[in-house]
């Protein structure tokens, strides 16, 4: 689970309409009509279950009921708790918060000419290099290639917005759509990153709770956090420190715990270096965090009376451990724990589980654990 599902679970839970179930609906109208029947006639009157006017009354009900969802609905949907969609996007209008729309993944790319030139010669803004399946990348501003040299560099981003385009290999974005007069070869030097798609309900409400603390440039660690993921919504943990004063150390990491490229790592400090966004006296550094590798080694046994079902416990077993990779990486500073692992796995259905790999390990505050390769064996069943 997300820190701000956590944090927002915390928070009371709210009830518009006083938690009315549709039994009490059901109760109180066949209970109103009841009284109402015997105030006009003077006669009391039972309602069989079979009764044409209690069935009027059930279906009345449900239209009511329906109604006490929309009311409850609506009026929760003015808390950060439970706000959602565009309902979400107007809490963060109050606090001037706004969903990321994505950004585009970028890479660097190299011209080299076919020889030296006498006079420089122009990269224009936007010249577009294709790895040849009809995705563009456009160059993000004017360079020359000095005379005398043969090549230059310069950022280009992709002309579509998206994580999907994030992972082209350094090499392969290396067809020049532009014509420019002289040059040779075109490449990137990198691995493109740094698109994101539009940003997640969660990722929204995140901000928002985190937005007070960046009305001031005071420094507070969580100031700087909002910054760090409103640049970029593929950015899903960060962690600030101050080893020294006036010293602040970020690190952050994106979606499925990815360690960020150094483009986007320069370009995150370029952003958050603005005066408008820290204190003039506060000395930053933006970095990824230091990988700490583990590996898994176990073997895990079923019991013998789950037997007819050992085949779908060993699909879900493999789960729950593709599962705890992912939340072992998903926090910076998390610490390796082997006891969460064991607890995943037998939930799935294991009888019990015998593990050499992982021991226990703090990872440190900057650091963020990698699982490097896992041993899983199924030792068999057992008797109960």
């Amino acid at each position: 689970m997300s820190t701000i599902k956590t944090t927002l679970q915390d928070y009371p839970d709210i009830s518009f309409i006083e938690n009315k179930t549709l039994e009490e609906v059901v109760n109180e109208m066949i209970s109103d009509f009841t009284s109402k029947y015997e105030e006009i006639t003077g006669q009391s009157i039972s309602l069989s279950e079979a009764n044409p006017d209690r069935l009027i009354l059930y279906a009345s009900a449900l239209q009511i009921y329906q109604l006490y969802q929309y009311l409850d609905q609506a009026g929760k949907q003015s808390l950060l708790k439970y706000a959602y969609d565009k309902n979400l996007e107007n809490i963060g209008a109050l606090k001037q918060v706004t969903r990321n729309q994505g950004s585009a993944a970028s890479v660097t790319l190299k011209f080299e000419l076919s020889s030296v030139q006498t006079s420089d010669i122009t990269i224009p803004m936007g010249s577009r290099v294709t790895a040849g399946n009809g995705v563009y990348f456009y160059t993000k501003e004017t360079i020359e290639i000095e005379a005398g040299k043969l090549e230059a560099t310069v950022t280009a981003l992709c002309d579509t917005i998206g994580s999907k385009y994030n992972g082209y290999a350094a090499g392969t974005i290396n067809t020049l759509v532009t014509p420019i007069a002289f040059v040779d070869k075109v490449y990137n030097m990198d691995e493109s990153a740094g698109g994101s798609d539009v940003e997640s309900d969660e990722s929204l409400a995140e901000k928002i709770y985190l937005a007070p603390s960046s009305y001031s440039v005071a420094g507070p660690g969580d100031a700087y956090k909002f910054w760090v993921k409103n640049f970029n919504s593929s950015i899903t943990d960060v962690y600030v420190d101050t080893p020294e004063p006036c010293k602040v150390d970020i690190r952050f990491i994106l979606e499925g715990g990815e360690l960020p490229s150094d483009t986007l790592v320069k370009e995150v400090l370029d952003y958050i270096s603005d005066g408008t966004k820290r204190p003039q006296t506060d000395l930053i550094s933006v970095a990824s965090p230091e990988v700490k590798d583990y590996e898994i080694a176990l073997t895990y046994y079923i019991n013998a009376s789950d037997a007819n079902k050992a085949a779908t416990i060993q699909s879900e077993v493999n789960i729950a451990i593709n599962s705890y990779i992912d939340w072992q990486k998903a926090v910076i500073g998390r610490d390796i724990n082997p006891s969460f692992l064991i607890s995943k796995i037998m939930n799935a259905g294991a009888k019990r589980v015998e593990i050499s790999n992982p021991l226990f390990t703090a990872i440190p505050d900057t650091s963020i654990a990698n699982n490097k390769g896992k041993s899983i064996t199924y030792g068999g069943l057992e008797d109960d």
